[in-house]
């Protein structure tokens, strides 16, 4: 940038719309022509100078003096332009003489566009694998939910919960001469690096779209228990043997669809990871003390996962360790950086209202969680051992739903299956023609049919944004849309 120009610059690729933050000057002019809109984040002394815009682009100007001011207006603005991001300007005065006022809104704005980003660009690309497994899981998920009994059956249980963190190759022979008298919960790409230390799993959690059984579960050791949600491999319910999973509820509209006909929600939610479900978990069953371990939620030497897990899992996770991360409080260290920005500051503040002394957080590194007590790995003494064997035994089976209303709540799926695919050969027959304005308006009128809707779910939302105006996307972009389609049509005929 020049030394007139802004300090910093986010470009987005394709944005319509951009944010400024900081004053501007007649020597810092910025060329906002190509924007369909501009939100202007100033201080009161700046607001004479306002950036120039396009003519009839709207200038939206918020001040940084107002709390709560930005995040009123980051909601509405966002939603101007459903595909793209705003590209971002920051002045030098609100990086530099005026960085006091402007970075509290600096935050907000970072940790809005970094969670806006992480649901986008992962809807698009994960949303028709979502909604893919939510289907092949449906007879599952109904048949075997996390059962309401769970609730405080293991009440005083000792509970010791474990992430993939590198501070796991640490403390886990500390871990191991604590199990035995522990429930152990454990994460999935935790199971390799617990087995290398003699630990086995009573309970694990995997409820991400990615991670599949062979690339999770060890050899040596099948947890008795394993949590899954809708959007968890369908290749769980093969590797696992009967009666061992249980399925969480997950924000999934096809599953809350299911909720409104009978078929009622789990009592235990899946959260933002593996690792944060486990402790929700252990406290669901009424587990306490509940002790963390490779809960890091913060690189260290680059590195994200303990050493026994299998690296292949996060390979399309964007994970690039040359990358500028941003810093979180540490345990040792002022600041740590972090690959899990918006998991830690979920899981942060979620702590932050648990009862005092519940959770201790054994760690010889990581970010700073509050409310959970920092215990050294040097210094963790042994815990009153507990027979648990007993209570683990009279956990009851996963809840079924009554066959009469499950059967008629799987039939207006079958039903939306049945008319996605009679429309598919008109849209075929139009695109083949070159015509994808003319399967735009098909889909819309199919998305247009409530019960459509929320079978297609997750891949709703994705199709969403690419059936307003302007129309984008070539033969080719529609053609894999209509495929996605037909696999998942045929999905929803077979749901029984």
């Amino acid at each position: 940038m020049s030394p007139t120009g802004p300090a910093h610059l986010q470009a987005y690729p394709g944005a319509t719309t951009c944010v400024v933050l900081g004053r501007m000057t007649a020597g810092s002019p910025l060329d906002l022509a190509a924007f369909r809109a501009v939100l202007w984040c100033v201080d009161d002394g700046g607001r004479g100078e306002p950036p120039l815009v396009a003519a009839g682009a709207p200038l939206l100007a918020v001040r940084v003096e107002t709390a709560g001011a930005l995040d009123a207006a980051l909601g509405d603005f966002l939603r101007r332009d459903a595909r793209h991001l705003p590209s971002v300007y920051v002045m030098a005065d609100a990086l530099e003489a005026r960085a006091a006022a402007y970075q509290p809104s600096m935050a907000v704005l970072f940790a809005e566009l970094e969670g806006q980003h992480r649901a986008r660009v992962t809807r698009q690309q994960d949303g028709f694998r979502w909604q893919q497994h939510v289907i092949r899981n449906l007879p599952f998920y109904a048949r075997r939910r996390v059962p309401a009994l769970w609730r405080d059956a293991l009440r005083g249980l000792p509970a010791v919960v474990c992430g993939a963190g590198p501070s796991l190759d640490v403390s886990g022979p500390k871990l191991a001469a604590l199990a035995p008298g522990c429930v152990v919960f454990a994460a999935d790409s935790a199971l390799r690096a617990l087995a290398r230390h003699g630990v086995a799993a009573d309970f694990a959690v995997s409820i991400d779209v990615a991670k599949l059984p062979e690339k999770c579960l060890p050899e040596s050791h099948r947890p008795p228990r394993v949590i899954l949600s809708a959007v968890s491999p369908p290749e769980w319910n093969d590797a696992l043997p009967n009666g061992s999973a249980a399925y969480a509820a997950s924000r999934q509209i096809t599953t809350d669809w299911l909720a409104a006909a009978g078929v009622g929600r789990p009592p235990l939610t899946a959260t933002e990871t593996c690792g944060s479900t486990a402790l929700d978990l252990a406290r669901f069953l009424g587990c306490a003390p509940i002790h963390l371990f490779g809960m890091d939620l913060a690189l260290s030497a680059k590195q994200r996962h303990a050493a026994g897990a299998d690296r292949s899992i996060y390979a399309a996770s964007g994970f690039v360790a040359e990358q500028a991360f941003p810093e979180v409080p540490g345990n040792y260290s002022p600041t740590v950086p972090t690959h899990a920005l918006t998991d830690w500051r979920d899981l942060d503040a979620r702590l932050a209202e648990w009862p005092p002394g519940l959770v201790f957080n054994v760690n010889d590194r990581g970010a700073r969680l509050r409310n959970a007590t920092l215990v050294h790995p040097d210094r963790l003494t042994s815990l009153p051992p507990a027979d648990k064997a007993r209570a683990l035994a009279a956990l009851s089976a996963p809840e079924t739903a009554d066959p009469v209303v499950l059967e008629n709540a799987l039939a207006p799926v079958r039903a939306a299956g049945q008319g996605i695919g009679a429309a598919l050969p008109g849209l075929r027959a139009a695109l083949t023609r070159g015509s994808p304005e003319a399967v735009i308006v098909g889909l819309r009128g199919l998305l247009a049919d409530g019960n459509t809707g929320r079978a297609l779910g997750a891949y709703a939302l994705k199709l969403m944004p690419h059936l307003l105006p302007p129309t984008e996307g070539d033969i080719a972009f529609w053609q894999t849309q209509l495929d996605e389609l037909t696999e998942l049509s045929l999905l929803m005929q077979a749901v029984h």
